[in-house]
């Protein structure tokens, strides 16, 4: 392995408050101004489509948001795009998509459908997802009208303008940590990030405030563990504590219940909802490690490391298995790294990371890349495309004088054909390694 190998390889790869007279499941939270929070930025291509009086459908690249236009909504010839965002959301178990042109003006409502998986209720429950978008003003609310289709998995609005949208969930149970080292301990806290509700304000749109640790244990039920640890439930929150030696499997789930969650009536598309169960998973982990899942299935790493190279670049490496691992590189980066996005790039196109795995025995075989080449018609490269996603560096800290550096990544690997992104082999993992230098 000559100069490949050290960038090659090692893994491919989120309360209603009211009184407790009225057992509406929240803390009696005083009413604060909405928060306003940053527009998302773009995350790959846009999906773009020629929408006319006749109507159309539009999905998101990744087949997650469905746009159903209904015939008369449109009296000419419009551009309709979906584009990808980063989610500045709290409470959002899923992604976040910027709709355009947001001016336009729809003659009937327009459809939106969000297909949730399992994925999106890591944290949360589905009885707790609405949809809500971001307005000009900065300010995300959520509809309490959203219709909740348990057996499509679907959250489905009406809308007659575009902006950004994202499944929001009301509560979610979040650990301080998502991956717990060996023997170590993190809190579970619950949140929201709902102000108590107003009389009258059922079927409007409810301005999102900053998220805060519920603070009312009035309903609060049933901490719970599964998998290896230890469980300490105190009220209103828990703290687990990680056994000795990573377990099989290594992750586990923390589950709480919420009683009389939403006040009656509050949801009419939903029912009764009287019981919210709530789930966080962490990951029992190694000094350090890289795990997650590339293309659906789970990987765990082995040595895994990072070192800097001349020039101003940092590769982190590891193995997947024996011969075949994964690398990325950083480009431009001070030492230490500091924490914060960077985004994936290609040959020709911005963003600062590159990721590619396969084997690394000699000749090294390159099974994956985070871009693909886009060809004309001749089998000529006219562009190379990047992976959605990004790297996210979370934290850089010096034990003992080495250097630890824990983040996470997402996006897609492309198969090395000549041509075309092939079928993608989407990853999600995290990680922590130290420097080996």
């Amino acid at each position: 392995m000559k100069l490949f190998p050290t960038f090659l390889l090692c893994c491919a790869i989120f309360l209603a408050g009211c009184s407790k007279s009225n057992k509406s499941g929240g803390e009696p939270a005083p009413s604060e101004p909405p928060a306003v929070r940053a527009q998302g930025t773009p995350v790959g291509d846009p999906v773009k489509k020629n929408i006319g009086a006749a109507g159309g459908t539009l999905l998101s690249k990744d087949n997650t948001l469905r746009i159903d236009i209904p015939a008369g909504a449109l009296a000419a010839n419009t551009e309709i795009s979906v584009q990808a965002v980063t989610n500045t959301l709290p409470g959002s178990p899923g992604p976040a998509y910027r709709l355009l042109p947001e001016n336009v003006k729809f003659a009937k409502p327009v459809k939106l459908t969000f297909h949730y998986t399992d994925r999106h209720l890591d944290s949360t429950g589905v009885d707790a997802l609405f949809m809500a978008f971001q307005s000009a003003d900065g300010i995300w609310r959520f509809i309490p009208t959203t219709t909740l289709n348990t057996t499509a998995k679907t959250l489905s609005v009406e809308t007659t303008h575009f902006s950004s949208w994202a499944p929001f969930a009301m509560y979610w149970l979040r650990p301080d940590q998502s991956s717990v080292e060996i023997s170590k301990s993190t809190g579970v806290f619950i949140y929201t990030s709902v102000d108590k509700y107003k009389a009258g304000s059922e079927s409007a749109p409810i301005a999102i405030i900053r998220e805060r640790v519920l603070e009312n244990s009035n309903n609060i039920r049933n901490w719970r563990l599964t998998g290896a640890g230890v469980l300490t439930p105190e009220d209103r929150h828990a703290f687990y504590r990680a056994p000795a030696k990573v377990p099989t499997p290594s992750t586990v789930t923390v589950a709480v219940d919420i009683h009389n969650f939403i006040p009656p009536n509050f949801a009419p598309n939903r029912g009764a909802a009287g019981k919210l169960i709530l789930l966080a998973r962490i990951k029992v982990v190694d000094d350090v490690y890289f795990s997650g899942t590339v293309n659906g299935l789970e990987i765990f790493c082995i040595d895994q490391h990072h070192k800097y190279i001349p020039g101003g670049w940092i590769n982190i490496s590891g193995l997947i298995r024996t011969n075949h691992g994964f690398s990325i590189n950083i480009e431009n980066v001070s030492r230490p790294i500091a924490k914060g996005q960077y985004q994936w790039f290609a040959p020709d196109k911005g963003g600062t990371v590159m990721g590619v795995w396969g084997t690394i025995a000699e000749p090294v075989t390159i099974t994956g890349k985070t871009f693909y080449n886009k060809c004309d018609e001749n089998g000529t490269v006219e562009e190379y495309i990047k992976s959605p996603g990004l790297l996210v560096i979370h934290e850089v800290e010096n034990i003992g004088g080495v250097e630890y550096i824990r983040g996470e990544l997402r996006g897609e690997f492309y198969p090395q054909i000549n041509c075309g992104p092939g079928t993608p082999q989407p990853f999600e993992l995290s990680f922590r390694t130290k420097n080996i230098q």
